[in-house]
């Protein structure tokens, strides 16, 4: 009869152990703005005045530091944000907004005039620059 070999086991460690993490909190994150998925329609943000691309800039940089529960509190037209039902916007919205998606979020970049995207984890999405007051009623 042949001899069986052995399969030697892998030494543990016993000073290390199994740790779990919790996943992150992202409404104790500041937003970060992405500019990614802006459409390429009137909204864009190539069709803003230079005035406005620098208003949206000093927007972001306004609020580096407010984490997404604290702007959840602020007033819609400064620093907070509002929501605004998917239903009521007239440019045409992407493709991969998905049925379940119900509401948009409006940041303000220069004075009311108000950016239009979504939220994921803590980071925002813009897809609309509405700088003339005409993506939404208002």
């Amino acid at each position: 009869m042949a001899k069986q070999k052995r399969i030697k086991q892998p030494s543990i460690n016993k000073s290390s152990r199994i740790t779990t993490t919790n996943p992150p909190d992202y409404d104790e994150k500041p937003p970060l703005f992405s500019l990614e998925k802006v459409v390429g329609d009137k909204y864009c943000f190539t069709k803003l005045s230079d005035e406005d691309k620098k208003q949206f800039a000093e927007s972001i940089y306004k609020r580096k530091d407010t984490k997404w529960k604290d702007i959840k509190n602020l007033p819609k037209h400064g620093l907070g944000t509002e929501k605004i039902p998917k239903n009521q916007i007239k440019g045409s919205i992407p493709s991969y907004i998905t049925e379940d998606m119900s509401d948009f979020l409006v940041f303000r970049f220069n004075g009311k005039k108000p950016m239009v995207g979504y939220r994921e984890k803590n980071i925002f999405y813009v897809l609309w620059f509405d700088s003339d007051f005409t993506l939404y009623e208002h």
